[in-house]
């Protein structure tokens, strides 16, 4: 819409033939210029005071998360598509919810707690594939639209709503495409609702919401997980060589790498997280590892299962991290989707590590034994374990310690247990229509005591599953059209 002011100038400098003004036109004239005067200057005063109340509440108003008719100046910037201010991606060697297992760490100081953000459509097709929330504000990645007909050569879309998945807007995203071998991303993290990152494998930052998106550096590696608390973010680089969406597959190595907010400066983990060698004798395709994160800007924990089982801790301050435990109960195992183990699911939360351990797959009964353990120092000691349903093949696990609660997604669908594993109960079946092999749910995370997310193992279906009830229940809410 063009500026009112524009057009006021336009009229006042067109050329016009004057006529003869009637009687009593000056005086009129006259006194409508002194009320308009006296408008003005108490205009003034007002709008003064807007925009010192303005600055004072929202000093850092993030462009991802505004929602639609906020009355934002900018034009709206569709899904999947870069801003036309975006820098450009960087070249370098480098070949390449929610956070995914950890608690929701507490936004950092000063991040600006008001929704703002383009407003923009979500594109048709939407087809989330990861999850973050910072409180009732968040956003999903994936691909959208049809290929060849997005709104660049790429598909690769954000979406982001302000009320926990209600109603979702379209966001910037970074100018790559879905996750093939060393290209692409898949995975999306928030630390503020300013500091985000696309990953997996390549990885991208962005400083303003989601507005630009700028690729950095990862020196030839590709990035497996990456999780955020305090003011930081911590990602682990591996050396990889799978193809097509696996890859995480055939991994060498992996290192531990991490990033003060804001400076887009990368540096191995102080400590043995440095460098993690695989176990001997295992096959580069059957290694992975867990990273999870817990606690907020007054400090907090990570907690990092190697390749090997073996278990480091450290603060998330980045100070040197430590071996915890020489062997956790389990190995991670071979990676699935998302560069996540499959042999060991890992979660965390202030009080509590939890750690699920899974055996030999029965395809044709999709069945699998599960053992639920956990531990209160840190992973020093471990519990005996209880026996979580074998109905359905586990993809990931939540936990929120202080209501003793764990909630398993598996290709059968989400179970809860209210007493740390003892007993449990199935809370939501698979979601209707999903594709062949794509049952059930891939991911789920608790972002509070009562708040909860799941992503549905089939993108394709549109759609994110929320909880306001711990997880006793569960709705589908979708993010766009078919």
């Amino acid at each position: 819409m063009s500026d009112p002011q524009d057009r006021i100038d336009a009229w006042l400098n067109a050329e016009v033939e004057p006529l003869t003004p009637a009687p009593g036109t000056f005086e009129r004239i006259s006194h409508r210029a002194h009320r308009r005067k006296a408008w003005r200057a108490t205009m003034s005063v007002a709008g003064a005071a807007v925009v010192i109340a303005a600055a004072a509440a929202a000093p850092g108003i993030a462009s991802m998360l505004q929602h639609p008719g906020s009355g934002h100046p900018q034009p709206p910037v569709a899904a999947g598509t870069p801003s036309p201010t975006s820098r450009p991606a960087v070249t370098s060697n480098a070949s390449g919810s929610v956070n995914s297992q950890s608690s929701r760490p507490v936004p950092s100081p000063g991040a600006s707690l008001a929704p703002a953000g383009s407003g923009a459509p979500v594109p048709r097709n939407f087809q989330p594939t990861s999850v973050t929330f910072i409180g009732q504000t968040g956003a999903v990645i994936g691909q959208a639209g049809a290929p060849g007909h997005c709104a660049t050569i790429y598909c690769t879309s954000l979406a982001g709503t302000s009320d926990y998945g209600t109603s979702w807007y379209g966001v910037s995203a970074p100018h790559t495409g879905p996750p093939d071998g060393a290209r692409g991303v898949g995975q999306l993290r928030f630390l503020t609702l300013t500091e985000g990152w696309a990953f997996g494998p390549e990885l991208w930052v962005t400083h303003d919401g989601g507005s630009t998106w700028t690729r950095e550096k990862t020196h030839g590696m590709r990035v497996t997980d990456l999780e955020t608390a305090g003011n930081r973010a911590f990602a682990l680089f591996a050396s990889c060589t799978g193809s097509g969406a696996d890859y995480a597959a055939h991994c060498s190595s992996f290192s531990l790498y991490t990033s003060v907010a804001g400076t887009d400066q990368w540096q191995p983990a102080s400590g043995p997280a440095a460098s993690l060698p695989l176990p001997p004798g295992a096959a580069g395709h059957a290694a992975s590892a867990s990273l999870v994160l817990t606690g907020g800007p007054a400090g907090g924990q990570g907690y990092l299962l190697a390749p090997s089982g073996e278990l480091l801790s450290g603060p998330i301050t980045g100070a040197a991290w430590t071996v915890a435990s020489p062997s956790a109960p389990c190995q991670p195992g071979a990676p699935g989707p998302g560069g996540q183990p499959t042999g060991a699911l890992l979660a965390a939360d202030s009080g509590r590590l939890v750690l699920v351990c899974t055996s030999a797959t029965d395809t044709a009964g999709d069945s699998q034994a599960k053992l639920v353990v956990e531990s209160s120092d840190g992973g020093a000691h471990w519990s005996k374990g209880t026996a979580a349903p074998q109905a359905g093949i586990a993809a990931s696990v939540a936990t929120q310690a202080q209501d003793h609660l764990v909630v398993l997604a598996t290709d059968a669908g989400l179970y809860r247990s209210g007493d740390g594993g003892l007993t449990w109960q199935r809370v939501q079946v698979p979601p209707a229509g999903a594709a062949a092999g794509q049952a059930g749910f891939s991911y789920v995370g608790m972002t509070s005591l009562t708040n909860g997310v799941a992503l549905p193992a089939d993108p394709g279906l549109h759609e994110v599953f929320i909880t306001t009830d711990g997880g006793v229940s569960w709705q589908a809410h979708p993010v766009s059209l078919p």
